[in-house]
């Protein structure tokens, strides 16, 4: 709330609770007071929310408390007249006055918003344990507008126009800037467009809900965003934005799980399918084997020699040699073999690739669809129907824990180029992380050194991450193991559906039935 929403606000309040006795004052939740007032002619009920982010003070609709669950608040001033409503000339409070030389205070600012009770200049009893019964009453900011301290011509427009006056509202200021070409103006502009600012607020205010959501007292000549509704009064304005608020913030709770998610899953397939578009390349490296199995093949006659490569003739390049890496411990034949599996493995890559390409296409198509669907709609009861239309469809997209769950996970998560990452804290962690990780996850560990186990969470999909994201997660494996100050280290990968644990294992020991090696060097995640 703005001190001049408080102005008109202490008007309204002053009218119609001048006279009228509080019945009762009750916390029906967190952050939340209701005060139920009776005057001679009508019934109130005054609220007031100390919530962060949604402060508020409104009359709304009359009601009778609730009977249970709710607790009592300042009986001392039970029907007991109020004699007036006041507030200081530059501060956010607003005070109700009583017969009995009590005073209502309300601290409309901060996050230390708050209600409470006074006489002669000392807390009685406080809503919030911000403050404390016994101690003086704070006393609300005497400013000085339009007498700004130092060189304000060395300050942004922004801090300029506030320099003036320290009460103007702030969540319009960047729009107005631009909007009258203030970053372009003099220091005394400046000021003259401060003064009619406040001039218009004081004298002829406008009470709108923008359609950013935002509200203003000024009118559409100096604010020319357009309108969604306009009010008859600020009580009207202030109960309309709490509740439009409380309801936006129940939306955003409500689909941010589902729009993080669909995010994620459109940044996987967006990674995917840039590696599947190359997939040609598993083409050319399968005639690179193919040729190496032959030129292997035509050399057999040398048998074991022992080595890490071999130079021979090219056999498709006349006049040329080819350096040809081999495995030590197979003969020439063998390593031939090896070359021809690795070609055939090439081809299988790339018809899988192709096969793959258009599934995924499809999917990215209909998971952007869904993504750009949800961040329009701006309703939650919009929300809620549009979910209900496209069960089946968000299925594989709503998150299965709720962020608390994931916040009490006994293992580090991150997120790594989109995909859900877990790593183990200890080796009943790292029990738990295999338990808790679906059998298409992959798996790595630092081979043949004590460390953590890592997570990539794949949901129900079968393929692999690409290959540059599943290197960088197996360097956060190695750095998280005693491998962490080795130069290069390998690291195991596999599906999680390979790795098991035998019975009476001690902790984090598993067995692995099924493993592809990469060679990364340890680092920091995060670095």
């Amino acid at each position: 709330m703005n001190f001049y929403e408080l102005i008109y606000l202490k008007r309204e309040l002053k009218n119609k609770l001048t006279g009228g006795k509080i019945e009762q004052a009750v916390s029906p939740h967190k952050n939340f007071l209701e005060c139920f007032v009776v005057t001679e002619h009508d019934k109130h009920r005054l609220e007031f929310s100390s919530a962060p982010g949604n402060i508020a003070l409104y009359l709304d609709t009359f009601r009778g408390a609730k009977k249970r669950n709710t607790i009592n608040f300042f009986e001392a001033i039970y029907g007991v007249e109020i004699t007036d409503v006041t507030i200081p000339e530059t501060d956010r409070w607003l005070f109700l006055h009583f017969a009995n030389g009590m005073k209502l205070h309300f601290r409309l600012f901060s996050n230390r918003a708050n209600a409470f009770l006074s006489k002669d200049g000392i807390i009685q009893e406080v809503f919030k344990e911000y403050d404390e019964p016994g101690e003086e009453v704070p006393e609300p900011k005497e400013l000085e507008l339009f007498d700004p301290s130092g060189d304000v011509s060395k300050k942004s427009t922004k801090n300029q126009l506030t320099a003036f006056n320290l009460m103007l509202p702030r969540q319009n200021l960047e729009d107005l800037i631009e909007i009258h070409n203030l970053d372009d103006a003099s220091v005394d502009e400046v000021e003259a467009f401060v003064e009619k600012m406040v001039r218009e607020m004081k004298e002829r205010p406008v009470y709108r809900l923008l359609e950013t959501g935002e509200t203003t007292l000024l009118s559409k000549e100096l604010l020319p965003i357009e309108t969604e509704r306009e009010y008859d009064s600020v009580n009207d304005l202030i109960l309309d934005r709490y509740k439009s608020y409380a309801h936006n913030q129940r939306l955003k709770q409500r689909k941010s799980s589902l729009v993080k998610s669909l995010k994620r899953r459109v940044k996987r397939l967006n990674s995917g399918l840039k590696n599947l578009y190359q997939a040609d390349k598993s083409l050319d490296r399968a005639e690179k084997y193919e040729q190496w199995g032959h030129i292997l093949m035509a050399n057999a006659h040398l048998g074991d020699i022992n080595a890490e490569e071999i130079e021979v003739d090219d056999l498709y390049n006349e006049g040329e040699k080819v350096t040809i890496p081999l495995e030590q411990d197979l003969d020439i034949a063998e390593n031939a073999q090896r070359y021809y599996k690795k070609s055939k493995g090439a081809e299988r890559s790339y018809e899988e690739a192709m096969n793959r390409i258009p599934e995924m296409e499809a999917e990215k198509e209909q998971a952007e669809k869904l993504l750009s669907q949800a961040e329009e709609i701006k309703n939650l009861w919009d929300f809620k129907d549009w979910e209900k239309e496209h069960d089946k469809e968000l299925e594989p997209f709503r998150t299965q824990q709720s962020q608390s769950d994931e916040e009490k996970l006994p293992f580090h998560t991150l997120e790594v180029q989109g995909y859900p990452v877990w790593i183990g804290k200890s080796a009943k962690s790292n029990d738990e992380l295999v338990q808790r990780a679906h059998k298409e996850d992959v798996w790595m560990h630092a081979r043949g050194v004590p460390g953590s186990h890592l997570v990539i969470r794949m949901g129900n999909d079968k393929g692999m991450p690409p290959k540059e994201m599943l290197l960088e997660a197996a360097s956060y494996a190695a750095f998280n193991s005693k491998a962490r100050g080795a130069g290069l280290a390998p690291v195991i990968i596999t599906k999680k559906k390979y790795v098991r644990k035998p019975k009476g294992s001690p902790p984090g020991a598993v067995v692995v039935d099924k493993e592809d090696v990469e060679m990364v060097s340890p680092k920091k995640p995060g670095v």
